[in-house]
C-alpha cells in the first residue's frame, strides 16, 4: 500500500531528529490579526479553547480531527466522504442527516452556516486553523437561529515569509498533499495555500477526492483598524457514498458494502466558493466590527433509489446554493452604577437561494426532470450583548437578538392531470418566523485561580429549507416544521487560568418544545417532524496538567441524558447521542522539547440509539491511538514528522448512526487499526 512505501521516511526522520541540534523556537510573538479581538480572553460561562498543536497529529481530512476532546461535543466520524463529519453538542444537532445543524460555525467571525441554520465543515481550511472555540450553554444562543452552541475556527496572520509542503499518507490508499505560502513586511501579511486529498475508501464504493485552495490579505492601519479579505474554494469531483449497514450485516464484516451503493452509483459531487471582507478597531473608546461576505455552493447528489413518480421529487439531486451576508456591530465603554460596562449593538443581514432540482435516478444516470423549484430565505437579526462588572470579583454578561426569517419556495414543475395520469401540483408556498433569544451570565472570582459561574437563556432553532423540502405524504414544502423553543441553565467551577483550566465541572439543563427530530431516512432522503417535548440534563468535565518535567495530559468527560418528555416516545433516548463520552489524551517528551514526542490518546463512546422506538443500538466502543511525532531546525528549515497507529487494538465499532433508518441500514462502520505517516518542509526567511 501507499502508506508501507512512506511509512520509513517520517519514521527514520523521527529517529535521526533525536540527535543533538536545536529545537525549534516558538517564533515571533508579534501577531497582526487574528480571528478574534482578544487572544486570551477571560471566560465566559459556557466558553473553552483549545490551540490545534494540543491535538494528536493526524491527515487531517476533515474538521472533526480538529474537535477531538472539547467538552459537550460528539464528533463521529462517518468514514465516508459523500457526508460530514457528524457533530452534536450537548445534542443539538442529533438530528443532522448530512451536515450540521443546530451549531452556529464560524471561521474568522464568518459564518459557514446559512441563515436558515444549515452548516458544513468540509470548506474549512484544516491546515491554516491554529484554535477553536467553543461556546457552550445558554449564552449560545445570542448568536441567533440554530445555535445550541457555537463552534470558532481561528487562524492566524502570517509572522513571517514562509514556504511549506506537506506530504501525507494512510491505509486504504488516502493520499493527502498540501502546500502554502506565507508572506510579512510590516503591517501587512498575505497567505495563499492549496491541497489535495485522494483515497480508494476503507470500504467497497467508497472513493474520494478532495481539493482545496485559499489566498488571505491582512493589514493593519496606522489608525488601527484590522482588514482581512479571504478567498476559499473547494471542489470535490467524486465522493461515492457506501451507505449505511444493517446491524447484522455489520456484525458479519464491519467493513462490507452495500448493493444498492453499485446499482444506483450513489455519490456526490460539491463545489464550493466564498469570500469575504472582516474590518475591526479595537483600539479606540469606540470600537466597531464588520464583516461582508457571499458565496456558492453545487452539490450533485445521487441517491440509492429510482425516483420514478411524478410526484418523487426525483433521487438525482442539482442544487445551486447562493448566499450572502453582512454583520457589523458597535462596542462602547460605558459606566452603570459607578462600575465598568461593556456594551455592544449589532444587526445581521444573510439571505440564500437555492435553485433545487431533481432528476429519475436511472441506475446511476441521471434521467427525468421531477423537481425544480426556486427556495430562498432571508435573515434579519438586531442583537445587544453587555459585559458588566459590578466588583472586582464579579462579571455580568448578557444580552438579547430578535430573529425574523422569511422562507418561500416557488415551484416550476407542475404537471396537470392528464387522462387520469397521476399530477404533480404547483407546491409553491413560504412561513415567516420571528422570535426573541435571551441569555444571562454571571461568574464570581472565588479565590486565586478559582471561578464560579451559572447562565440561563432561551434560544430558537427553525428548520432548514433542507429540512422542509420532502413530506412522507404528498408534495411541496412542509410548512408544518415549527420552530423548536429551547430553556437552558447551568452552572459550574472553574480552576486554573484563563483559556487553559486545570479544572472545570459543568451541571446543565435543557428543556425544548417542538424539537426537530428526525421523522424517516431512507435511501438518503430524510423527512422530519416536530417532538412534542425534550429533556436533557448532563456533567461535563474537562482540563489539562502539567504532569512533570516533559509529560502533559487533557482530558474531557461528559454524560448526556437526552429524552423525550411528552407524546409517543415519551422516557426514550434521543437517538444519535451517546449519553457518557470520555476523551484522554497523555504526552511525553523525553527530550523536553520539540524533537520528539509520544502521544497516547484514548476514547470511550457508550451505546448510541439509531432510532426514536430505541430498539436498535449501536454498540459502545472504547479506542486507542498512538503516534509519535518530531520537530527540527536546521537553519533556515524547519522539517517536522509524524507517525500514527489509529485504533491500536483494532476494535470494531460504529463511528456514526443514520437517525430513524427506515430500512434498518443505519450503521456507518468506522476502519479497524491503520497506520498514516506525515512529513512536513518549511523554509522560513
Amino acid at each position: 500500500m501507499t502508506v508501507m512505501r512512506w511509512f520509513p521516511i517520517p519514521v527514520l526522520f523521527i529517529v535521526a531528529a533525536t540527535l543533538n541540534a536545536p529545537a525549534w523556537g516558538d517564533g515571533l510573538e508579534t501577531l497582526v490579526v487574528t480571528g478574534e479581538r482578544d487572544e486570551q480572553p477571560e471566560p465566559m460561562p459556557g466558553g473553552t479553547e483549545l490551540s490545534m498543536r494540543e491535538q494528536q497529529p493526524g491527515l487531517r481530512i476533515d474538521s472533526g480531527e480538529l474537535l477531538q476532546g472539547l467538552p459537550g461535543v460528539q464528533a463521529d466520524s462517518r468514514s465516508n466522504y459523500a457526508q460530514d463529519t457528524r457533530v452534536t453538542l450537548r445534542g443539538f444537532g442529533a438530528r443532522s442527516a448530512f451536515g450540521v445543524r443546530g451549531i452556529d460555525l464560524q471561521l474568522d467571525g464568518v459564518p459557514l452556516a446559512t441563515p436558515d441554520g444549515q452548516g458544513q465543515l468540509s470548506s474549512v481550511p484544516v491546515d491554516e486553523v491554529t484554535r477553536v472555540r467553543v461556546l457552550r450553554g445558554p449564552l449560545a444562543s445570542l448568536y441567533g437561529n440554530g445555535s445550541g452552541g457555537v463552534i470558532l475556527f481561528e487562524t492566524a496572520a502570517p509572522e513571517d515569509n514562509r514556504l511549506s509542503a506537506k506530504l501525507l499518507a494512510g491505509e486504504g490508499d488516502r493520499r493527502r498533499q498540501a502546500l502554502a505560502g506565507e508572506w510579512r513586511e510590516g503591517d501587512w501579511g498575505a497567505r495563499i495555500q492549496a491541497s489535495r486529498f485522494e483515497s480508494d475508501g476503507e470500504r467497497p464504493h467508497a472513493e474520494a477526492e478532495r481539493r482545496n485552495a485559499g489566498a488571505r490579505l491582512y493589514h493593519l492601519a496606522d489608525s488601527g483598524i484590522e482588514a482581512i479579505v479571504r478567498v476559499d474554494i473547494s471542489d470535490d469531483p467524486l465522493l461515492q457514498d457506501p451507505l449505511g449497514l444493517s446491524p447484522e450485516r455489520w456484525r458479519e464484516d464491519p467493513q462490507a458494502g452495500n448493493e444498492r451503493a453499485f446499482t444506483y452509483d450513489s455519490r456526490k459531487k460539491i463545489r464550493h466558493r466564498q469570500a469575504s471582507m472582516t474590518l475591526r478597531q479595537t483600539q479606540t473608546e469606540n470600537r466597531w466590527e464588520a464583516a461582508l461576505w457571499r458565496g456558492q455552493r453545487e452539490v450533485n447528489q445521487w441517491l440509492p433509489f429510482g425516483g420514478e413518480d411524478i410526484t418523487s421529487s426525483g433521487a438525482v439531486i442539482d442544487l445551486t446554493r447562493d448566499f450572502a451576508g453582512l454583520r457589523a456591530s458597535y462596542t462602547r465603554d460605558l459606566t452603570l452604577a459607578g462600575a465598568p460596562l461593556e456594551a455592544s449593538v449589532g444587526l445581521s443581514l444573510e439571505q440564500m437561494e437555492d435553485r433545487r432540482r431533481g432528476y429519475v435516478n436511472d441506475n446511476g444516470v441521471t434521467g427525468d426532470l421531477r423537481r425544480n423549484e426556486l427556495g430562498e430565505v432571508d435573515s434579519r437579526d438586531l442583537f445587544t450583548i453587555f459585559t458588566w462588572q459590578p466588583g472586582v470579583r464579579w462579571s455580568v454578561t448578557g444580552g438579547a437578538r430578535y430573529s425574523d426569517l422569511t422562507f418561500a419556495v416557488d415551484d416550476h414543475f407542475i404537471v396537470p392531470t392528464q387522462n387520469g395520469q397521476p399530477a404533480n401540483p404547483d407546491d409553491s408556498g413560504g412561513r415567516e418566523d420571528d422570535f426573541v433569544s435571551t441569555a444571562l451570565g454571571v461568574t464570581y472570582d472565588l479565590m486565586d485561580r478559582w471561578q464560579l459561574f451559572a447562565s440561563v437563556g432561551r434560544g430558537y432553532e427553525t428548520a432548514t429549507l433542507t429540512e422542509m423540502a420532502y413530506r412522507n405524504e404528498g408534495t411541496g414544502l412542509n410548512t408544518q416544521l415549527s420552530p423548536a423553543e429551547s430553556d437552558q441553565r447551568d452552572i459550574g467551577v472553574r480552576f486554573g487560568p484563563p483559556g487553559s483550566p486545570l479544572m472545570e465541572l459543568t451541571v446543565f439543563q435543557i428543556e425544548s418544545s417542538d424539537e426537530l427530530v428526525v421523522d424517516q431516512s431512507e435511501g438518503g432522503r430524510t423527512t422530519y417532524r416536530n417532538a412534542a417535548a425534550t429533556e436533557r440534563w448532563g456533567l461535563e468535565a474537562f482540563g489539562s496538567l502539567s504532569l512533570a518535567p516533559g509529560w502533559w495530559a487533557r482530558y474531557s468527560a461528559s454524560y448526556l441524558d437526552a429524552t423525550y418528555s411528552a407524546g409517543e416516545w415519551s422516557g426514550n433516548q434521543l437517538p444519535g447521542i451517546a449519553d457518557s463520552n470520555v476523551y484522554g489524551q497523555l504526552r511525553w517528551e523525553p527530550l523536553l522539547d520539540s524533537r520528539l514526542g509520544l502521544t497516547l490518546v484514548g476514547r470511550y463512546r457508550s451505546e448510541v440509539a439509531t432510532a426514536d422506538d430505541n430498539e436498535t443500538w449501536a454498540p459502545s466502543a472504547v479506542t486507542w491511538d498512538f503516534s509519535v511525532d518530531s520537530e527540527r531546525v536546521f537553519g533556515d528549515w524547519l522539517v517536522a514528522g509524524w507517525a500514527k497507529l489509529e485504533n491500536v487494538t483494532d476494535e470494531p465499532y460504529v463511528g456514526a448512526v443514520i437517525v430513524n433508518q427506515g430500512n434498518g441500514r443505519s450503521f456507518e462502520p468506522a476502519p479497524g487499526r491503520q497506520v498514516s505517516v506525515g512529513l512536513n518542509v518549511d523554509y522560513q526567511w
